[in-house]
C-alpha cells in the first residue's frame, strides 16, 4: 500500500487481502462503516486513484461479494459507477440496483446497506460536503437550512452521461505526471465545474429553487414547492399558501398559471398523486394501496382510484402489481 504526496495531490494505490485492513482503509476515505465478507479468503481489495483538495476520484474492487453498512457519510457525497459487475443499495424506503447503466449517489444523513458482486469494479468519486453545499449556497445566494439530498439513482443518459465523461477525463489528468491539475488556479476551475454541473444535472431537494433562479421565476415559488413536498400527508389551503408566499391570492393564481399551467391547489394535488405512484412502484411487501394513499393525504379511496386511473392510465392496484420491489416469500402484499 502506498500513498505518494505531491504539493497539490495524493496518488493512492492500496491493495489488501484482509477484511479488517480494507475496512480501515475505506473508513479513511468515506468515513465509518461495517464491511462483511462472506468469503474472506477470496478478498483482493484494490483501490487506485487521486485525492486533490475537495475531490477524490479512483476505481475500487473487492473481487468477492461484499456487504457494506454505512450509518451516515457525514462529511462527503459518495458517487459510484460500476465499470464491470453490479451493486445494489438499500436505503430507508427505497432499494435499487446499479450497473454500467445506472450510477448511484449517496448523500449525508442517509443510512444504507450496499452489496457488491464479485465482478464489481467501480469508479468512485468523493466530494466534500462542505464544498458542495458552499457552492450551492453561493448559487442560491443564501444559507442552506438543510443538507443537500440527491436522488440516489443516476441513469446513464443525457447530462448524467456527460458528467461521468468529465469525471473520466479528470481521472486521466490526475493520474498523469506533470498534470495541469497541479496548478491551483486550473484545478479550482475543474473542481468548480465538477460540483456545479452535478448540482444542475442530478435532481436534489434544492433543484426547483436552483432552476427557478436560472430561469427567472419568482423566488417564492421555490419556497412553496418545498412546502408542498413537506406537506404531502396533510391538507394545505390557499390561506396557508398566501402566508408562506407573502403575495396576494391574485398574484398566486397568475404566477401558477404562468409557470405550471394550473392553480396552486391543482398543482399540489398532482404532486400528491406523483408521490403515491412513486411509493407504489417502490412498495415494501406489506404495504397496500389504501395505506399508501392515506399516508399521502387521500381519504376518499374510491374517488382516488378513479382519478389515479385518469391521470396514469391504470388503477393503483395495477401499479402495485408491477412494482419492482422484492417480495419476501410467504408474505403476500395486502390489497
Amino acid at each position: 500500500m502506498t500513498v505518494s504526496p505531491s504539493p497539490t495531490r495524493r496518488q493512492i494505490a492500496a491493495e489488501f487481502h484482509s477484511p479488517d485492513s480494507a475496512c480501515r482503509w475505506m473508513c479513511s476515505i468515506n468515513g465509518p462503516h461495517r464491511l462483511v465478507v462472506p468469503q474472506p479468503r477470496e478478498l483482493n481489495f484494490r483501490h487506485r486513484g487521486t485525492r486533490l483538495a475537495n475531490v477524490a476520484i479512483g476505481t475500487i474492487e473487492y473481487a468477492t461479494p461484499v456487504q457494506i453498512d454505512i450509518a451516515d457519510l457525514t462529511h462527503s457525497y459518495s458517487i459510484s459507477l460500476p465499470l464491470q459487475g453490479a451493486q445494489s443499495f438499500e436505503l430507508p424506503g427505497d432499494a435499487f440496483g446499479s450497473d454500467a447503466g445506472v450510477a448511484a449517489i449517496i448523500s449525508p444523513n442517509q443510512p444504507l446497506h450496499l452489496r457488491m458482486d464479485e465482478h464489481c469494479q467501480k469508479r468512485l468519486v468523493r466530494l466534500s460536503r462542505q464544498a458542495l453545499e458552499g457552492k450551492l449556497s453561493q448559487l442560491l445566494k443564501r444559507e442552506l437550512p438543510r443538507p443537500v439530498i440527491f436522488d440516489p439513482r443516476m441513469p446513464m443518459s443525457g447530462t448524467v452521461r456527460e458528467w461521468w465523461r468529465m469525471v473520466a477525463n479528470l481521472q486521466e489528468m490526475l493520474d498523469a505526471e506533470g498534470s495541469l491539475c497541479d496548478l491551483p488556479e486550473v484545478w479550482s476551475n475543474f473542481e468548480n465545474s465538477l460540483i456545479t454541473s452535478l448540482l444542475y444535472t442530478q435532481p436534489h431537494n434544492y433543484s426547483s429553487e436552483l432552476l427557478d433562479r436560472q430561469q427567472g421565476r419568482p423566488a417564492y415559488l421555490a419556497r412553496l414547492e418545498a412546502l408542498f413536498r413537506e406537506s404531502l400527508d396533510r391538507p394545505l389551503g390557499l390561506a396557508d399558501l398566501e402566508r408562506a408566499a407573502g403575495v396576494s391570492r391574485e398574484r398566486l393564481y397568475r404566477d401558477f398559471h404562468t409557470h405550471y399551467g394550473v392553480s396552486p391547489i391543482a398543482h399540489f394535488r398532482q404532486l400528491r398523486f406523483e408521490q403515491v405512484r412513486q411509493r407504489l412502484e417502490r412498495a415494501a411487501p406489506r404495504e397496500s394501496v389504501s395505506s399508501i394513499a392515506m399516508d399521502c393525504g387521500f381519504q376518499q379511496l374510491g374517488r382516488f382510484s378513479q382519478e389515479y386511473k385518469a391521470r396514469f392510465g391504470e388503477l393503483p392496484s395495477e401499479t402495485l402489481k408491477r412494482s419492482s420491489s422484492i417480495t419476501i416469500p410467504g408474505q403476500p402484499r395486502l390489497q
